[in-house]
């Protein structure tokens, strides 16, 4: 069996999208938003507009928007991109799968491309990926820097075995259960939604694969980017030990040559 196509994340976050930002909460924005600001002022990055691929709900759209960015957004999820629209009405969502898409013209070109919170991580094979660097790729012009989280392998292991988690507001309450092998780390969601004087059940599934960097960098440069740095993050986690957290992806589209 393929292990890599195994998975299905088709109905991720048909229902998280509605209580999204309140299960995700808003500790890593403000550190996301010196890492991009840091970058931005690193490598002289233009402030005209960024593309946010897998943008969800629009939470890094705003960080970018405050650091004087016109925003495109991109997800494949239309329960997401309804919530980006509703809360940022003067920016631009797109429901489109980001392993096949086209902006089409725009005024302003792309100055940067960002994605964050793990969100390439619900690629989950090294062609997805590919794809989806390479649509990156035909849609902003030579020199753009692109800006990407990953959750490695270390993290993804360790969270295979994380204990149950519980949310709950006034509205809803949801029991978060982890498990996964190999490369796949496998999120089972059980949301509790009121619903008058009772609660309805409903289930959700999220699976992610860990990708180190000896994993990202030839595909980046199949897509044609460059490898600028990687920036690593650690954190202590259940297990009282010291992780590699999540990995920062800095590259830039570089200029091809055709072959005679």
């Amino acid at each position: 069996m393929n292990k890599e196509k195994r998975y299905d994340n088709s109905e991720a976050y048909r229902v998280m999208a509605k209580f999204y930002d309140k299960l995700m909460g808003g500790n890593k924005y403000p550190g996301w938003k010196i890492l991009i600001a840091d970058v931005v002022e690193k490598y002289n990055i233009p402030k005209g507009t960024c593309l946010d691929v897998a943008c969800g709900t629009g939470n890094i759209s705003n960080l970018l928007i405050e650091l004087g960015f016109k925003v495109i957004g991109i997800d494949i999820s239309d329960e997401m991109i309804s919530v980006a629209k509703q809360k940022f009405p003067g920016e631009q969502f797109v429901c489109v799968d980001a392993r096949n898409f086209n902006l089409g013209d725009q005024t302003k070109p792309v100055t940067l491309v960002v994605s964050f919170y793990d969100s390439l991580n619900y690629l989950l094979s090294d062609d997805d990926m590919l794809q989806a660097f390479k649509a990156v790729s035909r849609n902003i012009p030579v020199g753009t820097i692109f800006l990407f989280d990953m959750n490695p392998m270390d993290h993804v292991q360790v969270a295979q075995r994380f204990k149950p988690r519980i949310f709950e507001e006034s509205e809803f309450y949801s029991i978060f259960r982890f498990s996964g092998e190999d490369r796949f780390w496998v999120l089972d969601i059980d949301f509790f939604v009121k619903e008058g004087e009772f609660y309805r059940l409903i289930k959700e599934k999220h699976i992610e694969r860990g990708y180190d960097k000896g994993d990202i960098v030839p595909l980046l440069e199949q897509a044609g980017f460059n490898l600028l740095e990687v920036i690593e993050e650690h954190k202590i986690y259940e297990d009282n030990k010291k992780h590699l957290s999540r990995l920062y992806f800095v590259a830039q589209k570089n200029s091809i040559k055709k072959r005679r």
